[in-house]
């Protein structure tokens, strides 16, 4: 049997009612993929879910794989979702954010611009909830695009589709908040940036992001915690880049 075009993963834990909308919200993106002859692998990580969850993901379509996990980490969460599907890319979908209807084809069709090279990310993030905001993602073929920008922040998030290679070389790291160290979305495009895959962005296609008082990200923050060293984020990988001769550094 071939490899499916596209992996479609939900990842949940505590969303409950909230991850019906979502996986309507990726159905429907599923349903116009495949009304366009790609083929759509469709799976869900429970995470440690609460029961309510749980519930949630009980009806599910026919050919939608659940699977239940206990890592408490999201990124962790993502790498097992590459080791269990079998397709040339994957797009992350949170249990309580949504897509747009386009975005699984629009995605797929910006990635075709060079195969097994570019990350796929929408347009906007189109944030709801505890904050109300929009955030235009950076496009790397943009003549005004630096890479300098994400040593200080992050131009992207982990909801992109991207191909299976990026995943299997580049696996998400730990999250150790306690330790100083979190934004592991962060840190994955700036390993891959370094390794030469093109982060673009799908035109007219949104994500939602529901944004919770509560958030790993919230906590993150909170705890002024920082991303994992990169070689992006050194002076050799800029002087090396720009041809500047550092041995006297």
């Amino acid at each position: 049997m071939s490899r499916a075009d596209i992996a479609a993963v939900i990842t949940a834990h505590n969303e409950g009612d909230l991850a019906k909308v979502s996986m309507r919200s990726l159905q429907e993106a599923v349903a116009q993929a495949r009304a366009a002859g790609l083929t759509v692998e469709v799976l869900a990580v429970l995470d440690n879910p609460d029961d309510e969850t749980v519930a949630a993901f009980e009806d599910v379509p026919a050919g939608v794989r659940v699977e239940r996990v206990s890592f408490a980490d999201q990124g962790h969460v993502r790498n097992h979702a590459v080791s269990v599907t079998d397709s040339d890319y994957l797009a992350f979908l949170d249990g309580d954010d949504l897509w747009t209807e386009n975005w699984l084809v629009d995605a797929f069709d910006v990635c075709g611009r060079d195969p097994g090279r570019v990350i796929a990310h929408p347009e906007v993030n189109w944030f709801f909830g505890h904050q109300h905001n929009l955030y235009f993602l950076a496009d790397q073929d943009d003549p005004e695009f630096d890479p300098a920008f994400a040593r200080i922040a992050n131009p992207w998030d982990a909801l992109c589709m991207a191909p299976r290679s990026a995943h299997a070389d580049h696996p998400y790291a730990d999250r150790a908040v306690a330790d100083g160290y979190a934004y592991e979305d962060w840190h994955w495009n700036l390993e891959t940036l370094v390794a030469g895959y093109r982060h673009l962005v799908a035109p007219q296609t949104i994500h939602f992001k529901r944004r919770r008082k509560k958030s790993q990200f919230m906590a993150a923050r909170d705890a002024w915690v920082i991303t994992r060293p990169s070689e992006l984020l050194t002076y050799r990988w800029w002087s090396e880049r720009d041809g500047r001769d550092d041995s006297s550094a």
